[in-house]
């Protein structure tokens, strides 16, 4: 077995190439062909999984695609209609078709050029330079979004991971104590029965079981993790030994808690799907204007030159120009153009609305988070200072009562199936606690995107603007 750093391998695997990558690679397939190993276990951390998922999400490439094809559109809307040109022959005498034989008969060239309405074209262009601008939202409200998701997924396969290891450290427990209580009971000692062994080795069966089941949980679950990015098959992956909720949560537990629900709004209103409902908000305001423009008349303005021949007797004939200017009358689609404006105006309202209902969403959502994270919190203290070391203890006095024939294999058993189910809740709470911080990453993501080391100095950079207190800020970094 042997252990790499996912960081540069996979990075330089799927998408670099630089010189150095191209040494790795080189370097990567030397060493797999000298061991002679069909396959090699790396450790996969949470940020490795993250950044993994983020490098390999066709997503972005698509937004950035779209980004482009708007200002591409930004470009064309704002430019006119191409001019019409038209070629007329015009007041032929149908007695002789002679050109020279009529004094109104003339070759007419004429070229007509139509102007937007009001200002609809600039505003389609605004339109279209707003959408482009959208896009990067997107792709920050999607990497918030991912890097969620990738962290639940790698949590549920660290809890599964963890799980078996547990379990295996459970049944070698139990192994331990079989040996010894059938040793007792091949010498006599005690009051050692042959039920306890059997017992023992049904609670091994058992033991077992669970762990096939555990190990089946932990290869679904990677599963589940790999829809996020491509590997190749020749590498398995192990979890990390901890788990740091520092490098999920960068701020300290009770941050919420600091601020302000004012200061709390500002930072939800900074969030990346708030903010692009905010953009659909200022395109759906400038549809609006662009529904009103289209109630203004629309202008056209043509100029032509009609050429005529000599007449039939040699006296010259002059030509003709002619220039005229169109307006269309909007009285026939006056009520299609109100009902229009209505609609957009509506379209408006209610985008206005889903912002103001997004960000108290999130807002009840970080609330609801921290208010569970302070339970989960006293939760794992109470585990870490009293119930596993008690268990723990209850589990010793309980065997060692049994072997100097002073208690019941029953307590033995009862004891050391609380003690593996105590390891297993405090395993279980640990990971909650991470799958609710992961959560507050995500509402909070407007503070910690940047994942900055100096929580103080990066909290204060990136809320410039907004309305958080200084002090609220300086308490926060101080607490660090």
């Amino acid at each position: 077995m042997f252990n790499f750093n996912l960081g540069m391998i996979f990075t330089c695997l799927t998408q670099a190439h630089s010189r150095t990558c191209y040494l790795q690679r080189a370097w990567l397939g030397m060493l797999i062909l000298l061991v002679g190993a069909p396959s090699f276990a790396t450790t996969l951390s949470l940020q490795e999984a993250q950044q993994l998922a983020l490098n390999q999400d066709i997503y972005f490439q698509g937004s950035k695609l779209e980004e482009a094809a708007y200002q591409y559109d930004s470009d064309a809307a704002d430019r006119w209609d191409n001019p019409t040109i038209t070629t007329t022959l015009q007041s032929v005498p149908t007695d002789g078709f002679s050109l020279n034989q009529e004094p109104m008969t003339q070759l007419k060239l004429g070229i007509r050029q139509a102007m937007p309405r009001g200002d609809s074209a600039s505003i389609s262009r605004t339109i279209a330079i707003e959408q482009a601008q959208k896009e990067p939202v997107k792709r920050a409200a999607r990497r918030a979004w991912l890097l969620r998701e990738v962290s639940m997924d790698w949590l549920a396969w660290y809890q599964a991971e963890q799980t078996v290891v547990l379990l295996r450290e459970e049944t070698q427990s139990i192994v331990q104590l079989l040996e010894m209580v059938e040793s007792s009971y091949r010498s006599g000692v005690g009051g050692t029965q042959q039920q306890d062994i059997i017992q023992l080795r049904l609670e091994r069966l058992r033991l077992e079981d669970t762990l096939l089941q555990e190990q089946q949980a932990a290869s679904v679950a990677l599963a589940q993790l790999s829809r996020w990015f491509d590997f190749s098959s020749e590498v398995s992956f192990t979890v990390p030994e901890t788990l740091n909720h520092h490098d999920i949560y960068p701020f300290n537990a009770s941050f919420a808690r600091q601020v302000e629900r004012r200061d709390l709004l500002n930072i939800i209103d900074a969030h990346p799907s708030v903010q692009l409902l905010a953009k659909d908000e200022i395109v759906a305001t400038q549809k609006l204007s662009l529904a009103k423009e289209q109630t203004k008349p629309m202008w056209a303005f043509e100029a032509a030159y009609g050429y005529r021949q000599d007449a039939q007797n040699g006296i010259s004939q002059a030509d003709f120009v002619s220039v005229g200017v169109q307006v269309d009358l909007p009285l026939f689609s006056s009520k299609r153009q109100d009902a229009n404006v209505s609609a957009s105006a509506a379209r408006l309202g209610a985008t206005s609305t889903q912002r103001r209902l997004e960000v108290r969403r999130l807002a009840a959502l970080a609330e609801a988070s921290e208010t569970q994270l302070v339970s989960l919190l006293a939760r794992q203290q109470l585990f870490d200072t009293a119930l596993i070391a008690q268990s723990e203890r209850l589990a010793e006095s309980a065997l060692n009562a049994y072997m100097a024939d002073k208690g019941a294999f029953d307590d033995v058993m009862r004891a050391r199936i609380s003690h593996i189910s105590a390891k297993l809740d405090a395993l279980a709470l640990h990971v909650d606690i991470a799958k609710n911080l992961a959560e507050l990453a995500y509402l909070y993501y407007p503070l910690i995107k940047e994942q900055p080391k100096d929580t103080h100095r990066s909290a204060i950079g990136l809320n410039r603007g907004s309305n958080i207190d200084t002090h609220t800020i300086t308490a926060i970094g101080a607490q660090q």
